[in-house]
């Protein structure tokens, strides 16, 4: 290769290195980090409120279920009361327990009434707080919204920048050897990104070890074209 293509190879690297700080820019966007949280933020309202649906649920079958009951004694207090007024009873034995019953009904049905309120009261307030949560969860939707538009454009700003850097690392690469390009990118996987080194005064860039004096006089000598690499770490040498 002459050396304006060696140049433009590091140049390719140069583009190649800055590709790479910009992907990872876009997975680790600040941006990203907060839609992420305000998700999990959601996720946690949503929850709640699925869980004081549940609880809800579980208030109402409970009411209705107290509610029969009341309505199955008061049924029987009334017919009991009735009966003991009815004068169909004269016996005093049996007006004094059928007397007693009613007073155990009476009691009772007080009871349950007053166990009724407390449990309309409690699902009163676990359906407050439903709604108060499906506001929170309404303003959670919108923050998500917001947070998805924030890193959306925030992304686009890093694409196009790797979309610039890609278009200025194809032009370099343009007249590159194919079979140059292959082995550059082939010991850039293997050598974390820096496949290609100036030589500067008999040491490797790359590895920053010297190269024998063996090794550097077949450089020397070696024709214009040829692509030498370092005997060290195997990196692309580009002569100065």
């Amino acid at each position: 290769m002459s050396d304006d293509q060696y140049q433009r190879l590091l140049s390719v690297q140069d583009h190649d290195t800055r590709i790479d700080q910009l992907r990872h820019r876009l997975d680790t966007l600040p941006e990203r980090a907060a839609l992420a949280n305000r998700q999990q933020a959601r996720q946690l309202v949503h929850d709640q409120r699925e869980a004081l649906q549940v609880r809800r649920l579980e208030l109402q079958r409970n009411l209705k279920r107290h509610e029969d009951e009341l309505a199955a004694v008061e049924d029987r207090f009334k017919r009991e009361k009735d009966r003991l007024y009815s004068g169909e009873i004269t016996g005093t034995r049996e007006l004094l327990t059928l007397q007693e019953e009613v007073d155990g009904l009476r009691s009772r049905c007080s009871d349950m009434e007053s166990d009724a309120l407390e449990q309309m009261e409690e699902v009163e307030q676990v359906e407050a707080e439903v709604d108060a949560l499906l506001a929170g969860l309404e303003s959670a939707d919108a923050d998500v919204v917001s947070g998805e538009q924030h890193l959306s454009e925030a992304e686009a700003i890093v694409r196009a920048e790797i979309d610039q850097e890609a278009a200025a690392r194809a032009t370099e690469a343009a007249d590159i050897p194919l079979s140059v390009l292959a082995s550059y990118e082939d010991l850039r996987t293997r050598m974390g990104g820096v496949a290609v080194a100036r030589l500067r005064n008999g040491t490797c860039e790359g590895c920053h070890l010297g190269l024998s004096a063996m090794q550097l006089d077949r450089i020397r000598h070696a024709p214009a074209d040829e692509v030498c690499y370092c005997e060290e770490c195997g990196r692309i040498l580009v002569r100065t």
